[in-house]
């Protein structure tokens, strides 16, 4: 065999390697998109973000997050540094969330399981004849979240309940979430027409656990608590059964 063969198919290796990783990591189900400079009227899904006169993304009731160049199609919507303008670079990836559906949960931003986001990466500028850029080539896929464990959007959640002995007057509920979840400490009381239960429930959370007490005379007021529960940037709602 040829002494050049070897380190010519090893240098070939790394190429194809190497324009294999340069290739965007969007889902094939990617849809292209034209997007013309000043044109509002297209725009990317059903948002509203188009490209400006400045060939900036903008809109105004969306999210902007710019992932740069090593962003990919990530299922984990990027809410720490979101914007309503984004200066549009071609080999960036960027993600579009729904403006309302942010909300704090539990200390950190969180957007629900149950809503769509756009993962965007743009191919590459469009010229004119005059070789002046008049828009960009994308490509954008509508996303939902990993739920990482997390219960389905308004699920209704069993716990274990425990009899206490010393107080036997008091049921406690215990229902435990998936692992790195955090429970936002904010509750919605439903009381199915009784006198509002609010002051009657005890509620003790420890990491991804909720205890739920409140007093045996009041079990057949069957009390509704709505909970949101998140783990890392995306949240659930849920409903606890006693």
């Amino acid at each position: 065999m040829n002494k050049l063969t070897i380190p010519f198919l090893f240098l070939a290796c790394l190429f194809m390697a190497a324009c294999s990783n340069d290739e965007p990591e969007m889902p094939s189900e990617a849809i292209a998109l034209n997007m013309m400079s000043g044109d509002s009227n297209t725009t990317i899904g059903g948002s509203d973000v188009y490209i400006n006169a400045s060939n900036n993304f903008t809109s105004s009731y969306c999210g902007i997050a710019d992932l740069g160049k090593k962003g990919g199609a990530n299922k984990s919507p990027n809410l720490t540094q979101i914007a309503q303008e984004a200066a549009v670079i071609p080999g960036n990836y960027y993600q579009i969330t729904l403006a309302r559906d942010i909300r704090t949960v539990a200390g950190e931003r969180a957007y629900p399981i149950d809503a769509s986001f756009y993962n965007v990466y743009v191919e590459s500028w469009i010229y004119d004849k005059d070789n002046a850029i008049e828009g960009a080539r994308i490509r954008y896929a509508e996303c939902y979240p990993e739920p990482k464990g997390l219960p389905e959007w308004d699920a209704r959640i069993d716990g274990n309940m425990k009899f206490d002995f010393d107080n036997s007057e008091v049921y406690t509920y215990t229902y435990t979430f998936s692992k790195g979840s955090c429970i936002e400490k904010g509750y919605t009381y439903f009381t199915n027409g009784y006198a509002n239960l609010t002051e009657a429930l005890n509620f003790e959370i420890n990491g991804n656990v909720i205890k739920v007490s409140y007093r045996r005379d009041l079990s057949s007021s069957k009390p509704d608590v709505e909970l949101f529960v998140r783990n890392g940037s995306t949240y659930t709602r849920v409903y606890l059964n006693f």
